[in-house]
């Protein structure tokens, strides 16, 4: 019956920015049960947070190795190689991860996406529609302020978690003759 509850204690120790007191848990947990992926991807989201860089990166390499294609531990790797000053190319993938960085393609893909739509969307929607597979290297409100400079678009709200966003369209004049 603990296993199910061992979220209460992941959650207590986020709560409490016991960093160091998560990694000492997550490694038990992952003692006990060697074979759970979502308790070693705790384990190496929590060497992160612990500012266990170098300790992130060597335990991703055997996951990275075992497990190639799965985002949720490169992901890790990628903000401890990050928090270092490196790049993504300062690791030997077994399977290279794509980093998304804030660009004028980012922005046309997301106009793309809004175009057809006729209702507003949050930034969470092109995390779920168009970077569910990626390594986000910009932060939502980095987007929010892009958008609101760019005159396709038109953005309602000021905070990134809440911000409501839309094409602008263009209104067909109408002329009297």
């Amino acid at each position: 019956m603990r296993d199910f509850e061992s979220w209460e204690d992941i959650c207590d120790f986020h709560d409490r920015r016991d960093y160091a007191g998560l990694v000492a848990y997550c490694e038990q947990e992952v003692g006990n049960s060697s074979s759970d992926l979502y308790a070693a991807e705790r384990l190496l989201e929590a060497y992160v947070l612990n500012s266990d860089y170098g300790e992130a990166i060597n335990y991703g390499v055997k996951l990275n190795r075992k497990y190639p294609s799965m985002s949720m531990f490169s992901n890790h790797i990628l903000d401890a190689l990050f928090a270092l000053g490196k790049t993504e190319d300062d690791f030997d993938w077994a399977m290279p991860p794509t980093v998304l960085r804030l660009d004028k393609n980012v922005v046309d893909d997301c106009y793309e996406f809004l175009r057809p739509k006729r209702k507003s969307r949050s930034i969470s929607d092109f995390h779920i529609e168009l970077w569910s597979e990626v390594y986000v290297a910009f932060t939502d409100d980095d987007l929010l302020e892009y958008l609101r400079n760019d005159a396709r678009f038109v953005v309602n709200g000021t905070c990134s978690t809440t911000a409501e966003l839309r094409v602008a369209r263009k209104r067909k004049s109408r002329t009297t003759r």
